[in-house]
């Protein structure tokens, strides 16, 4: 795992890591404490007062009835501003539109608890969708050869070896695999991360959050940045009522692809021949 802080310069060494090292970088102290506390305060009350809502990769914990010890706070832009400050922090969108494309999405926002006691999940990866397990519903062929993933953790508590951080195999990024039973595990590191820090790591690479052990909670926000090309996981646009859609800035409109024009109703699009480099240069 590469650690960095603010003061970085090269963004390549940034984008090796994440394509052809470990996968995992983790940049130290880059946010207001204040505004990760108010983050951890709204995800808190949220986790404490909906019902059980949706997660993934947790068997062991629905097996052994602690599946209530894991919770999801889904759509954190419509959970508070302090969510939208701190997605479009500048180190966020000076990385992601390089490694990801200048139009770069959101697929996903969220936050994870673990409490005490939580088990933890299974070793999975995030691209190029969760349920990659099913092969014969992907194109023949794919690989990961160019980025079209990039997961970004933000710590809201301490992420320890006790408190699960999550686990993962440094390299396996390398070779686009669904982990299986058959396959080694025996080095799997944890991305050890405190409240301020920022982790980014290669959707391909096999991770999961380790069991809590400690005697506190484990909160932490999750981010999945996507190419504009790609169909996000969340729906986070129909959630958001209008009034956010509208007075919402460049960068957020950006993330929820309201900048961007497709899908589009071709049969009622008034727009004619606006595409293409030809076009362009007549003008």
């Amino acid at each position: 795992m590469l650690e960095l802080d603010k003061k970085y310069s090269d963004k390549q060494k940034v984008f090796d890591e994440l394509l052809f090292g470990s996968g995992v970088v983790v940049f130290r102290n880059i946010f207001d404490l204040k505004k990760i506390e108010e983050a951890r305060n709204i995800t808190n009350h949220f986790a404490a007062n909906q019902e059980q809502k949706e997660t993934h990769f947790n068997a062991e914990a629905e097996s052994s009835g602690k599946i209530h010890l894991q919770q999801r706070v889904w759509n954190l832009f419509g959970k508070g501003e302090v969510f939208s400050d701190l997605i479009t922090n500048d180190l966020i969108f000076d990385l992601m539109g390089k490694f990801l494309g200048s139009e770069f999405f959101c697929g996903s926002y969220c936050a994870s608890r673990l409490l005490p006691g939580a088990p933890g999940q299974e070793m999975h990866l995030d691209y190029p969708y969760w349920d990659f397990y099913k092969s014969e519903t992907f194109p023949l062929g794919l690989n990961s050869s160019f980025p079209q993933n990039c997961q970004v953790t933000i710590p809201l508590d301490e992420c320890s070896a006790l408190s699960g951080a999550t686990g993962y195999i440094p390299g396996s990024q390398k070779k686009l695999h669904y982990p299986n039973a058959n396959d080694d595990f025996s080095n799997k590191q944890q991305m050890i991360g405190s409240p301020g820090d920022i982790i980014f790591f290669n959707g391909n690479c096999w991770h999961g959050a380790m069991p809590n052990k400690s005697k506190n909670q484990r909160a932490a926000i999750l981010i999945e940045f996507l190419p504009k090309y790609i169909k996000p996981v969340e729906d986070l646009v129909s959630y958001l009522d209008e009034s956010f859609k509208k007075n919402s800035n460049d960068r957020i409109k950006q993330l929820l692809g309201l900048q961007y024009p497709y899908p589009k109703i071709m049969d009622v699009s008034k727009s004619v021949n606006d595409i293409g480099i030809g076009y362009k240069a007549k003008n």
